[in-house]
């Protein structure tokens, strides 16, 4: 059980800079619901073919992340984070007037790699604040607010100007967002002295432990995209509007703010084990149930429940992670395998829908959830007995 007893004033700065560098790099990545039926439309492809252009690009996202593991110990974060801004603004910009799929999915990479620089120079510096896990849940509240005004908007945002308005919009936001990258915690100095990606990775602590934790953290998340690139056709099967299904992103979003809220609060005060049992325990059942729900009110339901349930474990997530490492090497390598489910997860939700249906995915769902379940609490038990507080 952890003492801490750091204000919320000493690490706001710090998560303001946090939820920037992820609102930015995941903005891409959290519309791909939104954006399949259009896709699909305006380039004349089936659904399957645009949940492939989603594997390329969350790939491209994961390998950016894992190439930035090393770097973001040794240099500056928030110039790390300017020239993956670049990255976004190229890529959005030249994804509005995409002539054809697979020019697209070029410039939806160059988008990936921009994202991998910046979400990677944000969880580093996370990890450096007086408390990773309220400074992740802090951010979390805040790129959510963000998220949620703009799952609201993008409904008439697509009627009123069409896909390039969205990507234009992302690219314009990336500029927004800039100042904020001025509060990243640097490396610490001693850090600079170190070279070679294997030496480093060699010699990070815990590293059994991190493979547990990483494992556990993929095969969860394998689960939880592949509902996730369906969630807004499920919203459609359920018998709810475009319009009703954007509001509902919005709502959830709003209301899962609580969960990020009890995170904040809650802290390590009791650990990270019981947190993640009960958190994870309730996501991956709601996720389940809203893939075959039919009934639109139950639906929503299971959206909230699911929607609270991911924000406030998200923060135990990756504070196990960074407490396996104070130089953040473990945590960035996590965030990578965390989006690199992003890739199988749309391909697995693919086939199986499209040979056995929506059922079966729900027990995908449940199965991938308590396999990766128990394999990062054994890591965050451990974590809590060590007694590693950052």
């Amino acid at each position: 059980m952890s003492e801490k007893t750091t204000s919320i004033k000493e690490i706001l700065p710090i998560s303001i800079g946090v939820a920037a560098t992820y609102s930015v790099a995941l903005w891409g990545l959290y519309v791909q619901p939104q954006l399949l039926i259009p896709l699909a439309e305006r380039y004349n492809v089936t659904e399957a073919e645009i949940g492939q252009l989603y594997g390329v690009e969350n790939f491209i996202y994961f390998i950016a992340i894992l190439m930035v593991t090393v770097p973001v110990t040794k240099y500056s974060r928030t110039k790390m984070a300017l020239l993956g801004t670049i990255f976004i603004l190229v890529g959005n910009i030249a994804s509005a007037y995409a002539g054809s799929l697979e020019a697209l999915m070029v410039y939806r990479s160059i988008v990936s790699i921009g994202g991998g620089l910046i979400s990677g120079a944000g969880t580093a510096a996370a990890v450096r604040s007086p408390d990773p896990e309220r400074t992740f849940a802090l951010a979390g509240i805040v790129y959510l607010l963000i998220f949620a005004g703009g799952h609201a908007l993008i409904p008439g945002g697509l009627k009123s100007y069409g896909l390039e308005g969205i990507y234009l919009s992302m690219a314009m936001y990336g500029i927004i967002a800039i100042p904020a990258y001025f509060f990243l915690y640097p490396p610490a100095r001693a850090d600079v002295t170190q070279t070679g990606f294997f030496k480093v990775i060699r010699d990070a602590p815990y590293r059994l432990l991190a493979i547990f934790a990483m494992s556990g953290l993929l095969i969860y998340e394998l689960g939880q995209n592949a509902v996730f690139t369906y969630m807004d056709k499920t919203g459609e099967n359920a018998g709810m509007e475009a319009d009703d299904r954007g509001m509902l992103l919005f709502l959830t979003s709003v209301v899962a703010l609580a969960g990020g809220a009890l995170a904040v609060w809650m802290g390590t005060r009791y650990g990270r084990f019981w947190p993640l049992v009960g958190g994870l325990g309730l996501n991956i059942f709601s996720g389940a149930m809203f893939t075959i729900i039919e009934d639109p009110d139950y639906y929503a339901y299971m959206m909230y429940l699911w929607d609270i349930s991911y924000i406030f474990v998200m923060p135990y997530l990756m504070g196990t992670l960074a407490s396996l490492d104070k130089e953040g090497r473990w945590a960035v390598a996590g965030d990578a395998f965390w989006n690199f489910s992003s890739t199988p997860g749309p391909i697995i939700a693919t086939l199986i829908v499209t040979h056995a249906g929506y059922n079966p995915l729900a027990l995908w769902v449940l199965t991938s959830g308590a396999v990766g379940m128990a394999l990062f609490c054994y890591a965050a038990k451990q974590s809590d007995k060590l007694g590693l507080e950052e």
